[in-house]
């Protein structure tokens, strides 16, 4: 405290910690630095009140201040050759000013091996009685501590760097405003204040809210209370929204997500390629046939403490502050559907058995990295793929045997080493444990083989909707030959082959090629073939004429300006364009408006509920 005041008064709080019914233990210590600070600034309105309360976690278990000494052997017995969070709550208030900041940090500490004898002597000399894991590190230094990683001057029960950031927000400016937007680039929404735009994490459109400002770049918010609540405001089904990073939009009604995406679609595209069309070209946006359960893969984060792992997904991160790669603990995910619930009880089971720690990215550290999970949607096949760094060995059938047992329905079951210092999976280390290499989708009549590597798209029944009207573009056009480019495992093509002479695919990974052509193989395709190269040098190198219907469905980025170069020269006089990114999608547009090509109906699908994301397809033609 003096390192922030030239003066200042400690006053014992009184408050009983032990009512208080939080168990997450984040929330457990703002709650009770909160109650202590509240509990003094009654007798003191006109004070800066600071209150703190710091728990040691091990795991998922919290410890508390010892009983007797007893209890504090236990816990440093517990504690010995072990890595444990030690979390320190603070909440700084001024009552007649109305203002009230609470937050946490976090600090890793790993012990040494202790024997009997070291703990003893530490408990013969030193208090512990009142101290949260039963030790101060003041006291513990080198005997006891192996690592530290954060901030030192937490795990003494004050995190001075924090309470500076705190005191800055406690004085910061504050608005009302009414929350108007959603930036989609992050999935918050917005309001306006002094001219200028602030995010307000938590917030949904039609809120009126005070807020206080935390972020100069980008310019941010905290909200500090609502003066009236959005009619489109509902409560979020899941109970990890806000914390999670899966979802942005659960508390918000459906009918406004999509209005707010079919606004953002138009303004994007007519931001990236000034490109004008009227109500007889734009559609209205296509709702996605599934509101939860709808993707079909997801890759889940380890975390936790070795023999005390959890699953789950990175934090959400604040505007202009990363998550430091945080995984939140989840029971379920609405939007993958049941069966990662289900997959997660005997998947942890088996990764807490063996002892291994997670995987830290920030350290690059440890053992269990990921749990990607993918599933047939109809057919209900299920994938699991356990990705680990190199350096240990597990027994992939006993975790297979225990996935089987949980699920029947478990198809393919992988183990990857991926060493990757990115938060990515590489693949190219991948071994089959058990079942089949690969599960089974079946759209429109279609049957496709998917791999752990595969590109699918993440909502199959949404993407049957785009596959459906290409296929009856084709049609209507009375297209034979149909080119498609960044073709992937070939849905779109072997939807088109069923109503032209022939069609070609190209896209440059190998293994898309490869799963295409077996996908063709599958449905008893024969007037589909696939190449593989970028589409830059493929064209160059082939003469690809009389092409009647191009197909277009590039990565986020778009086309390159390159490949749209080459792509303009070839003068397919039908084009499909399908596009996760609006912004590219505009500009590629221009470029074909600007080569001669009219736009005849585009329009914007909900693939992605729940979130900023969205697909979009354009039919062109000369």
């Amino acid at each position: 405290m003096s390192r922030l005041f030239a003066a200042f008064r400690v006053i014992p709080s009184g408050v009983d910690e032990s009512g208080l019914a939080e168990t997450d233990p984040i929330r457990l210590a703002m709650a009770a630095a909160e109650s202590k600070a509240r509990g003094v600034a009654e007798k003191n309105p006109d004070a800066l009140v600071i209150g703190a309360d710091t728990i040691v976690c091990l795991g998922p278990e919290i410890f508390g201040k010892p009983a007797d000494r007893a209890a504090a052997e236990a816990m440093l017995g517990r504690l010995s050759g072990r890595k444990h969070r030690v979390i320190t709550g603070v909440a700084l208030i001024h009552l007649n000013e109305d203002r009230l900041v609470v937050s946490y940090e976090i600090t890793y500490v790993a012990f040494r091996t202790l024997d009997e004898a070291t703990i003893a002597a530490y408990l013969d000399h030193h208090a512990y009685l009142d101290k949260a894991g039963s030790y101060a590190i003041q006291e513990i230094g080198d005997v006891f501590i192996e690592k530290i990683e954060g901030d030192y001057d937490n795990v003494v029960g004050f995190p001075v760097k924090r309470v500076k950031r705190m005191l800055k927000e406690l004085h910061a400016p504050e608005w009302t405003m009414d929350v108007t937007g959603i930036d989609f680039a992050n999935g918050w929404a917005y309001g306006e204040a002094e001219g200028l735009r602030v995010l307000v994490p938590g917030g949904v459109v039609g809120d009126r809210v005070k807020a206080r400002l935390v972020r100069r770049k980008p310019r941010a918010g905290r909200i500090l209370s609502y003066e009236k609540k959005s009619p489109d405001r509902i409560d979020a089904p899941c109970p990890h929204f806000g914390s999670c990073g899966g979802c942005a939009f659960q508390n918000l009604s459906y009918a406004r997500q999509l209005a707010l995406k079919q606004e953002h679609f138009e303004e994007s595209i007519h931001e990236a390629g000034g490109l004008p069309f009227g109500d007889e070209v734009l559609d209205p946006i296509l709702l996605s046939p599934d509101l939860f359960g709808y993707r079909n893969k997801m890759e889940f984060a380890f975390g936790g403490e070795a023999g005390a792992l959890r699953l789950g997904l990175r934090a959400r991160s604040l505007p202009g502050r990363g998550t430091f790669k945080r995984t939140v603990p989840l029971q379920k995910c609405l939007i993958f559907g049941s069966a990662a619930e289900q997959l997660f009880g005997p998947t942890l089971e088996f990764v807490n058995g063996t002892g291994l720690p997670p995987y830290d990215p920030l350290s690059q550290k440890g053992f269990y990295r990921n749990l990607l999970l993918r599933q047939g949607k109809t057919t209900g096949d299920l994938m699991a793929v356990m990705i680990t760094k190199s350096g240990s060995e597990i027994d992939a059938r006993a975790w297979s045997d225990r996935l089987g047992q949980a699920v029947p329905n478990v198809r393919s079951v992988w183990t990857v080493e991926n060493d990757r210092v990115a938060d990515l999976i590489d693949f190219e280390k991948s071994l089959l444990a058990a079942g089949d290499p690969f599960i089974e989708e079946e759209l429109g009549g279609l049957r496709f083989r998917i791999y752990p590597e595969s590109f699918f798209q993440p909502n199959p029944h949404a993407a049957l909707l785009f596959y459906e009207r290409i296929a009856e573009r084709a049609r209507a056009v009375a297209a034979r030959r149909a080119l498609g480019l960044f073709c992937g495992p070939g849905p779109i093509e072997l939807f088109v082959s069923r109503v032209v002479d022939e069609v070609v695919g190209i896209d440059s990974e190998p293994r898309n090629i490869q799963n295409a052509e077996e996908n063709a193989a599958l449905n008893g395709i024969r007037n589909a073939r696939f190449i593989q190269g970028f589409v830059e040098k493929v064209l160059d190198e082939n003469a690809h004429k009389d092409f009647d219907l191009l197909i277009l469905d590039p990565p986020r980025e778009g086309v390159r300006a390159e490949g749209m170069t080459r792509v303009l020269t070839l003068r397919v006089p039908q084009v499909a364009y399908m596009s996760c990114n609006p912004m590219s999608l505009g500009r590629d547009l221009a470029s074909f408006a600007a080569a001669g090509y009219h736009l005849k109906k585009i329009f914007c699908a909900d693939f992605f509920p729940h979130t900023p994301h969205m697909e979009a397809l354009a039919f062109l033609s000369l």
